[in-house]
């Protein structure tokens, strides 16, 4: 993941925070093919839902990182069993991080940042990710 491009950076980033291999990271994308269009339709979504969730299922994945608005509108069409965590975290390119909100607020680039990073640990995080006090 060291291409030059920021969002795979962060998510290096975030990997390595947490203390986690790269070769234990599995990265797709919500539409899974790369001349898909820049406007993900529920359509789209929906077939590319079908093909990360036989990823999933074949790679015993057990935590699903949702990064940003297309991936966090997809999870309605994975269909992942009980047993399989997910959680919807910014998407780590520049715009996703500016604009995620929290309780319909935007909470500024370096507190998503903070909230993306944390969200990729392995432990179970708090339903709310704001800072407490």
């Amino acid at each position: 993941m060291l291409n030059g491009d920021p969002t795979a950076n962060l998510c290096r980033d975030a990997l390595l925070a947490n203390g986690i291999e790269q070769s234990a990271y599995l990265p797709l994308n919500a539409v899974p093919w790369y001349d898909a269009p820049t406007s993900h339709t529920n359509a789209i979504l929906r077939e590319g839902a079908h093909y990360n969730r036989e990823l999933i299922l074949l790679h015993g994945v057990k935590l699903v990182l949702l990064l940003g608005g297309s991936a966090r509108k997809s999870l309605r069409w994975l269909n992942l069993p009980d047993d399989i965590e997910t959680r919807c975290l910014p998407h780590p390119g520049r715009l996703g991080l500016i604009n995620f909100k929290v309780d319909g607020a935007k909470v500024g680039h370096h507190e998503a940042r903070r909230i993306l990073i944390e969200g990729f640990a392995l432990r179970a995080l708090p339903r709310d990710p704001r800072p407490s006090g």
